[in-house]
This record gives C-alpha cells, sequence and structure tokens, in this order.
C-alpha cells in the first residue's frame, strides 16, 4: 500500500511540478541556449530499479562536449554563468519530473549513479538498493548539498568521492530502503527544499535576516500559539488550497489559452460548492483538529478518506445535477491535486516549525553541530543527554576500535577511527568537535585533542574522573576554539 501511495504522490507531483515551472522551464531554456551551443537538456546514462540503465533529464550546465572528468567539482571551468546559478539553487535537477513522470525515477529515492561508480557497491547492497526506484532528492542530497566544494578541497577528488562519500550515500540509501515511508518522502522533500532555499545560519546577518534569533522566535511563537483562530485559519488557508487546486486543476487539462474560455458560467458556484463539501469532509473525519506542525501519516490517512468521500459526492452531485460544462477530467483529478498540496502544505508548516524550534533552542539562535570522537559509554550518554536537544544535533561518532564502525548509538553512526576526522564529508556542517574518551589512555586522549584542534573548529572534551576530582571542571570544558 506504501509504494501505491508513493507512485501516487510520484504522479500528481510530477503533472503538477511541470505544469506550474513551464514557463521557469522556457525561461531557463532560452538562457542555456543565449550562453552556449548546444542542447537544453543533458542525458546521461544512469543505473535505475532493478540495476536497468535509463537516461536521466537534467537541464545543461557546462559547455557542450566539453572533455573531462565525470566528478564535478567546484570551480570547474566547464561550468557556465548560467550553470553555476542552476546547480547553486538545483534547478538543474527539476527536468527529472520528466523521469518521475514516466515511471524511471521517483520523487524520493537513492540518487542513480553511473554505471562507472555502481562498480564499486559492494555486491550484498545492489540488489537492496535497486529494489526501488532511484529519486530525484534523498538524504544524501540534503546532507551533501555541497558536494562539489567538498571534493574539491580533495587532492584526488575521484578518490575522496569513491572511498569516502559514496560508501556514506550508499549507507543512507540503505536505511531509506529499509524505512521507506509516505511520511519519509513528505519530509525529505521538506528538508530539501529547507537546505536549498535557506542558507545556514553562518552567512545571514541582520535583524531581518530569516536566520536572526528574533524572526525565528516569534515564527515558533506564532506556528506554536493554540489559540482559538487557529480553526478558522487553519480552515481558510485549506479552502483557499482546495479552490486553487480547482483551478489548477481546470487549467491542466484546457491548457493556457482554453482555460477561462473552456470553463461553463457556473463554474465558479460549483467551486464553491466543491470547496464548502471538502471542508465539510475534512473536519467530518478530524483531519481539520490535529496541529500542522505535527503533521504524520495518521493525517495523511485522514486527508486521503476525506478527498476521497469529498471527490465523490462533488462528482455525483454534479453528474445529477447534470452540469455537464464541468469538466469529468477535473472531478477525477481534483481530488488528487488536492491531497497532495495539502499534505504538502502541512509538511512545510512542520518543517518550518521544527527548524524555528531548532534554532531557537540552539546558542545565539544557531543550532549546533557536533563529531564526537569517542564510542563508548561516555560517548553514549553525551549522545542521549545532547542530540536534538537544546539546539545540538550530533551528525557522527569516531572511535579506532574496527568493530564499532558501522554501529548506531542513539540514532548516529559510527563512520570508523579517528583519522577519519581528516575527511571533509565528516566535517561537513560540523561547528563542534567533542572529545568523549575521559577512559582513554593520556596518549590516546593527546592524539584525539590533537586532531580536533586541527579542524578549526570549537573543540570540547569530556573529562575524566581524576580531572574532575583535581580541578573541578564541569562535565564539558572548552579547550580551543
Amino acid at each position: 500500500m506504501e509504494r501505491v501511495l508513493k507512485r501516487v504522490l510520484d504522479i500528481g507531483v510530477s503533472f503538477v511540478g511541470l505544469l506550474v515551472l513551464a514557463p521557469v522551464f522556457l525561461v531557463v531554456a532560452a538562457l542555456i541556449r543565449l550562453e552556449s551551443k548546444g542542447p537544453v537538456f543533458f542525458r546521461q546514462v544512469r543505473v535505475g530499479r532493478h540495476g536497468k540503465p535509463f537516461r536521466i533529464f537534467k537541464f545543461r550546465t557546462m559547455v557542450h562536449a566539453s572533455p573531462g572528468p565525470q566528478l564535478t567539482v567546484a570551480g570547474d571551468a566547464r561550468i557556465t554563468r548560467v550553470g553555476a546559478v542552476l546547480r547553486k539553487y538545483k534547478l538543474d535537477e527539476l527536468p527529472q519530473l520528466i523521469d518521475v513522470l514516466r515511471g524511471t525515477m521517483s520523487l524520493v529515492g537513492p540518487r542513480p549513479e553511473v554505471q562507472k561508480y555502481v562498480q564499486h557497491y559492494p555486491e550484498a547492497s545492489r540488489q537492496r538498493v535497486f529494489s526501488v526506484r532511484p529519486g530525484i532528492t534523498d538524504i544524501a542530497s540534503v546532507r551533501y548539498r555541497n558536494e562539489n566544494e567538498l571534493l574539491a578541497k580533495a587532492s584526488d577528488p575521484e578518490r575522496e568521492y569513491i572511498e569516502v562519500i559514496l560508501p556514506s550515500k550508499l549507507q543512507h540509501a540503505l536505511e531509506y530502503v529499509d524505512n521507506i515511508s509516505i511520511v519519509t518522502d513528505l519530509r525529505v522533500l521538506g528538508l530539501t527544499l529547507r537546505a536549498v532555499f535557506i542558507p545556514p545560519a553562518s552567512t545571514s546577518k541582520g535583524y531581518f535576516s530569516m536566520n536572526d534569533s528574533k524572526i525565528w522566535g516569534w515564527l515558533d511563537q506564532v506556528m506554536s500559539n493554540l489559540h482559538p483562530r487557529r480553526r478558522l485559519w487553519s480552515n481558510l488557508a485549506t479552502a483557499a488550497t482546495i479552490l486553487a487546486c480547482w483551478h489548477l486543476t481546470y487549467l491542466f487539462r484546457l491548457g493556457f489559452e482554453r482555460w477561462q474560455p473552456g470553463r461553463p458560467w457556473y463554474d465558479d458556484y460549483v467551486s464553491f460548492g466543491v470547496t464548502a463539501m471538502y471542508l465539510l469532509s475534512l473536519n467530518g473525519v478530524g483531519a481539520m483538529r490535529g496541529p500542522w506542525r505535527f503533521f504524520g501519516f495518521d493525517d495523511i490517512k485522514r486527508l486521503t478518506a476525506a478527498c476521497a468521500l469529498a471527490g465523490l459526492v462533488s462528482a455525483v452531485t454534479v453528474l445529477m445535477a447534470q452540469l455537464s460544462g464541468v469538466a469529468r477530467a477535473v472531478l477525477l483529478l481534483h481530488p488528487l491535486f488536492t491531497l497532495i498540496a495539502l499534505s504538502m502544505l502541512r509538511m512545510v508548516y512542520r518543517v518550518t516549525w521544527e527548524s524555528a524550534r531548532s534554532r531557537v533552542n540552539g546558542q545565539n539562535g544557531e543550532s549546533r553541530r557536533a563529531v564526537i570522537l569517542g564510542a563508548g559509554d561516555a560517548a553514549r550518554r553525551l549522545v542521549a543527554g545532547i542530540h536534538l536537544r537544546n539546539g545540538w544535533t550530533v551528525l557522527a561518532l569516531l572511535d579506532d576500535d574496527p568493530s564499532k564502525k558501522g554501529q548506531r548509538i542513539g540514532g548516529v553512526p559510527v563512520f570508523g577511527p579517528l583519522s577519519e576526522l581528516a575527511h571533509a564529508h565528516v566535517l561537513a556542517g560540523a561547528t563542534h568537535v567533542i572529545v568523549a574518551m575521559p577512559g582513554a589512555g593520556t596518549e590516546a586522549q593527546r592524539r584525539a585533542l590533537e586532531l580536533a584542534k586541527a579542524t578549526g573548529l570549537s573543540v570540547l572534551k569530556v573529562p575524566s574522573e581524576s580531572e574532575l576530582q583535581s580541578s573541578g571542571a564541569a562535565t564539558q570544558d572548552a579547550v580551543a576554539s
């Protein structure tokens, strides 16, 4: 059932996306052709579901037919000026909505690789990864959003990709395959939009910045407030969305030129009646009771039931009233478009609220992201105490014990030995390094501190029992910044 709903979501969003983004496609296509000769689209063979190759759609961002490696790093001379902008905001990936509609890709799923890099997948993992359609985005895409910059810092970009980044991406892909769900897909889509359109906190300044603590604090207060008028605003926003989907469905069915002439004179009255029916149905099944900031799978089921019921009643009423001017395709597609739009609206609300809450709870309105050195009992207690609390996020753990590599402590992966701290992908997005090895020998702790200081990030240390007794230090001492 999950896979059926996932495919329905893919078809609906890709339909609507291609329709709404058609003007953007035309503008981007014109800019690409004006700057350099060659096709608008870049087509490349990737490995898809069940290991079958397919040609992926992307906007061309490089000079046509330019020789060079398949990997692209920041500052690559082959990238055009328009291409640099498209890559920065991931607009070059938009044509993959065509692949989603064709069925060769999904909105969310493991990113498809070229055959050259698929050869580096362990044999036991290939079948699991290829059991689902590859996606436009996934957790790895969010984590490695600045992959080009990371590769540019490596002495051998291809080796760095094969030995460091590719295994991490594969691990994220396997976790997605094992826990696939509509809720996960919607959350990944929300995180992707946030990663693309909301810059890191360190790059924004000023009172009116969206990363300013005062703005995020105001958002957190407004979005968390459960005052009596919340239900009214929720119903108004939902009604506007339902009405917009009605006109969007007509636009999809008739096109821009026939959109208004193709509608009967009484269609506006019908659309208001349909909107009222949807509101009654949504309130009847309880879809309007739950706060949007806690939107989850149960809410999706209620939305699905309400849209199906309201769509059926509306269609039967229109047919019985012999309102032949209302397009049958609109009656059929409107419930699907409405379900997708309402789900995305609520998911965006939830992601925005979670971002505001994490910013407010963080120090100076900023989140703190840590890599922990050590994966013993002290690290376990530390993860349990700070991970996803008070603005802290633990990105990874490192430990020289080879048996711990690949384990997860409190949901956080152990990447490998302490020497991995020198790799750019481990520190991607990190703000702190925490040495949590109070039981280790003096030499081991000294080496860990030197590795931590070499990163240039703020370094914290979990003191040993003897250090606490001798100096009365706090649980975490700032060693360097």
